[in-house]
């Protein structure tokens, strides 16, 4: 039988690293995502074997059957009733939303010896030593003081951290809090709040006006992708945790936040979004972020994001 997993995080960085130490030498990998095609149409292309048989790697994106109230009756039975066949050559990698394990479709993977990877909260701890290995990765040392202001400064989001690192990269073998006080951008500022707040509450007026600001003032789009992305995801968990009769202190030690304040502030700034809309628009910025990627213009391109709002 083939190998199953399942894998779920905010960080494109987290995910592709656990995709890396799960191929290894593999490069025979097809991916999907379920923004784009339907999961029957992922079966179809998983059955199909090559002549040789030779062991391969699917990863399908953006799932959301293994998380959430909805149970997708139709497809999950398909879904099980595939992998309950799957060819021993095959790796499937369903890099999940959310993955709840009292759901019944992730009980029938589990039942069929499938592995959970569930990185949705990355710890402080694990933060540190994601950044360490990246530092050494290429070549260069990152020190303690310089690592805490790193993830002060990118708001504990590893992967504007990251790309920190390798903006830094270029200044220093050996990145010190000088080198980031000096270097390095920071999303802990009036203006970076300012504007995601805007965006979150739908002020649109002053979040172009903003935008802007931070665009001149040399702010890489990448770090304002981040910061969204991190205020939705972070409303996000919010409201599914209150949605599953969770307390605010509950909630705030399970988030890892210092105190009850940052889950009152996600509770009254999610208010106007269904949690199937704060999804959506998490998927909406994972998109966005590979478009940028690709060479499309941040100033157009976000802002027709804000008005898809």
């Amino acid at each position: 039988m083939g190998k199953i997993y399942l894998l779920a995080s905010s960080s494109y960085h987290v995910i592709n690293k656990e995709i890396a130490a799960i191929a290894l030498t593999n490069t025979n990998i097809t991916v999907e995502s379920l923004n784009d095609t339907t999961i029957y149409d992922c079966i179809d292309d998983a059955s199909y074997l090559g002549l040789f048989n030779e062991d391969r790697i699917i990863i399908i994106k953006d799932v959301k059957y293994f998380a959430g109230k909805s149970n997708y009756e139709e497809e999950s039975k398909a879904i099980i009733s595939f992998l309950e066949h799957l060819d021993e050559s095959i790796t499937i990698i369903f890099i999940c939303d959310g993955i709840l394990k009292s759901k019944d479709i992730t009980k029938s993977v589990l039942k069929l010896n499938g592995t959970i990877i569930d990185k949705s909260e990355i710890g402080d701890e694990e933060m540190v030593s994601i950044i360490a290995s990246y530092a050494e990765s290429l070549s260069i040392t990152i020190d303690t003081p310089a690592t805490n202001e790193l993830l002060s400064r990118s708001l504990k989001n590893i992967d504007v951290a990251i790309q920190e690192i390798d903006k830094l990269s270029n200044v220093s073998s050996h990145i010190t809090l000088e080198i980031i006080k000096e270097y390095g951008i920071s999303l802990d500022n009036i203006d970076s709040f300012e504007f995601s707040n805007a965006v979150v509450n739908k002020n649109f007026g002053k979040a172009f006006g903003l935008f802007d600001k931070l665009l001149l003032s040399g702010v890489d789009e990448f770090a304002i992708l981040g910061l969204l992305a991190s205020s939705y995801t972070n409303m996000y968990m919010v409201r599914d945790a209150v949605n599953h009769g969770l307390t605010d202190e509950e909630i705030a030690k399970k988030l890892g936040y210092s105190g009850t304040g940052r889950v009152y502030v996600m509770k009254k700034n999610s208010k106007i979004y269904t949690l199937d809309e704060l999804r959506d628009i998490i998927i909406s910025l994972s998109e966005l972020d590979l478009k940028l990627k690709n060479g499309y213009k941040a100033i157009y391109e976000i802002k027709e994001f804000l008005l898809n709002l």
